[in-house]
């Protein structure tokens, strides 16, 4: 690792996995938080240039009904949509990743006084940039069952849009693959532990 910046840990798992509850907690420990979704989403919320920017584009691609009557990405009607059509996907996703990607390279290579960096990925595959900016992967992951649950009341969603949500993700062994550590985010209090061990381990790197 260059000794001259600070470590970084690419976390990622399946979605309602508990990315979230997890980077918060460790945030609260002391490391620096870089959110692609929230990074996405301040994309599409209008309120830069840049962000403007992204909104034609998006309505250049997909239509103005796409969006809110704030003038919004309406993320539920996007979400419907990519999970059925493997081209808008695709699409949406070249409009919005490289961006992504830049922004998260600016914010690593940003002075902090934070003990180290994680980087929120939900997404991410063999292929994924992400892999060669940090320096290891932490992995959360549910079961299945419980995942369809918390996926369903977090969106407010029905089964089979759940079902296609987590289904169109990379595998859990392809995730479990690629990760150096993997929690499986069931007990609280388990987890806090284990996360405590971990968080002793990154500031020390």
């Amino acid at each position: 690792m260059d000794q001259s910046k600070k470590y970084s840990v690419l976390l990622t798992g399946g979605i309602a996995s508990g990315k979230t509850a997890i980077s918060n907690y460790l945030a609260h420990k002391g490391a620096e938080i870089i959110d692609t979704d929230l990074i996405s989403r301040s994309l599409t919320e209008g309120k830069s240039a840049e962000s403007q920017m992204v909104l034609q584009e998006i309505v250049a691609n997909f239509g103005g009904e796409i969006l809110t009557k704030e003038g919004t990405l309406d993320r539920r009607k996007m979400r419907a949509l990519i999970f059925v059509d493997q081209k808008a996907k695709v699409t949406l996703e070249s409009l919005l990743h490289r961006r992504i990607l830049e922004i998260v390279k600016c914010r690593l290579s940003t002075p902090t006084s934070a003990s180290y960096y994680v980087v929120v990925v939900p997404l991410i595959s063999s292929q994924s940039p992400y892999l060669s900016l940090c320096d290891e992967v932490l992995v959360v992951e549910v079961p299945y069952e419980l995942q369809l649950q918390r996926l369903i009341a977090r969106d407010n969603i029905d089964l089979s849009l759940a079902q296609k949500m987590i289904d169109s993700q990379i595998s859990r062994l392809d995730r479990r693959l690629l990760g150096h550590y993997i929690i499986v985010n069931q007990n609280r209090s388990f987890v806090e532990r284990i996360l405590d061990r971990l968080h002793q381990y990154y500031a020390d790197m």
